[in-house]
């Protein structure tokens, strides 16, 4: 077994290229903690698999008569990526890395969630003006998921609601700015342009063309705050600030037209 010191020079410092900022502090409080094993392929099984998985799920779905597009078909159908998407990245920091909260610098700070809060108002802002080009070049832009969701009701427009808000950032940040991140910068690419390239990926996979350039551009944004700060609660705060005001459109708009 390699010594804390042989450990801890293995990348030439405290760090690997692409550590979180808590791998950082305690390495540099002397516990002991092993560069993590899991890397790219780790993160084509997780991209893959949830890929995979969720069409899986939905021909299941629809094999058995249930809609995967309304009801609690949606919602199943909505979740059943994630268990690759996040589960693979959990998955791997338990067993090649340390943990996730060391990993992917899940720590809660009062300074990483200031962090995400300003981040997420940046990226509401450059989203906007990505946006507004795409549409004076490409015409009108609109979300696939928000239209979906948009005609659920009750309970189900309800969950919708919370996997939209508070789930779809926590698991893509895990997924993108977690373990992609990490994984790229293991892979000894510039941080940089590791963010540039996870923002192309992130923005991809979204199968959405019309939103693809706001997408990436968000990505990038949610990707410099990994990147500057270590931290991927602070990037899971500003994604979530983001998505905030379409959600919050999507809920008035809902029980709007309910009220009529």
């Amino acid at each position: 077994m390699e010594s804390h010191a042989e450990h801890r020079d293995h990348f030439g410092g405290l760090d690997y290229p692409g550590s979180s900022w808590v791998f950082k502090r305690d390495v540099a409080r002397g516990n002991f903690l092993r560069i993590p094993a899991w890397g790219m392929g780790d993160v084509l099984v997780s991209l893959l698999g949830a890929a995979t998985f969720g069409v899986v799920v939905s021909l299941i779905l629809m094999l058995v008569h249930i809609d995967p597009a309304n009801g609690w078909g949606l919602i199943v159908a909505f979740a059943a990526p994630w268990v690759f998407l996040a589960g693979w990245p959990i998955a791997s920091a338990r067993i090649k890395g340390n943990k996730p909260s060391v990993d992917f610098g899940l720590v809660r700070t009062p300074q990483h969630l200031r962090l995400g809060l300003v981040a997420g108002v940046i990226s509401l802002l450059l989203g906007s003006s990505a946006a507004a080009i795409s549409a004076a070049l490409f015409g009108p832009i609109s979300s696939t998921a928000g239209n979906v969701g948009a005609r659920q009701s009750g309970l189900v427009f309800l969950a919708f609601v919370v996997f939209a808000l508070v789930g779809a950032p926590i698991v893509e940040e895990l997924a993108f700015r977690g373990m992609l991140y990490g994984a790229l910068c293991k892979s000894q690419i510039a941080p940089f342009m590791s963010v540039v390239i996870s923002a192309g990926i992130f923005s991809l996979y979204h199968l959405e063309p019309g939103r693809i350039f706001v997408l990436f551009v968000i990505g990038v944004v949610l990707g410099e705050v990994r990147r500057r700060s270590g931290s991927t609660y602070a990037s899971i705060i500003a994604h979530a600030v983001n998505n905030a005001p379409g959600i919050i459109g999507l809920v008035l708009t809902h029980y709007s037209l309910m009220g009529r």
